[in-house]
């Protein structure tokens, strides 16, 4: 029988399977580093594409923040812009309605009757003065109802004092003013 030795050819054949196996290995890990690298550049690629759509977002707000800002100014001048306008409207309203007024006192102011005082607070008229009689009293009121300024003449007050050789009624009456509006502030946000 023949002896054989396949020791070298085993030897040599497990060289050149672990050649084999180190350069398989070599070669996965170069193709595991090569993955891991384009996947490494890829997440920062994306982080990167991330953090600058953000700082644009960030931009974005901050500009539009200062255009809320602006348009809040602007609409709070523009309140008082209109608050003024109303006044000025309603001024220019009423500044014909005083001249009637005091007009329309003078007329209804009949013989007889002196007026001591005149206030007015709002739409009411305050009158005070001085009479000869009652009936004197009576048709004034009468006279400021017929009035076209003025409406509901209330007598407050009315005293009978001596006066030299007679007598003289001293009165106190309110008086409605009519077609006299109140000055109001519009309401912010209306037209």
């Amino acid at each position: 029988m023949m002896r054989l030795n396949l020791l070298p050819w085993r030897e040599q054949r497990r060289k050149e399977q672990d050649k084999v196996l180190i350069r398989h290995g070599a070669i996965a890990w170069v193709g595991v580093l090569v993955v891991l690298l384009y996947v490494h550049i890829q997440l920062d690629s994306m982080i990167s594409h991330q953090q600058a759509r953000n700082t644009y977002l960030q931009q974005q707000i901050a500009l539009m923040n200062s255009k809320i800002q602006q348009i809040m100014a602007i609409k709070k001048e523009r309140a008082a812009l209109l608050a003024r306008m109303h006044v000025i409207q309603q001024l220019q309203m009423d500044r014909m309605q005083v001249v009637h007024s005091f007009n329309g006192l003078v007329r209804a102011v009949p013989s007889g009757v002196y007026l001591t005082s005149l206030g007015q607070q709002a739409q009411v008229f305050t009158i005070s003065g001085v009479a000869q009689s009652n009936e004197r009293v009576s048709q004034l009121m009468r006279n400021l109802s017929a009035s076209p300024w003025f409406t509901n003449p209330v007598l407050s007050v009315i005293t009978v004092v001596k006066n030299g050789t007679g007598r003289v009624s001293l009165f106190t009456l309110t008086a409605q003013g009519k077609g006299m509006a109140p000055v109001k502030a519009p309401v912010p946000g209306r037209r």
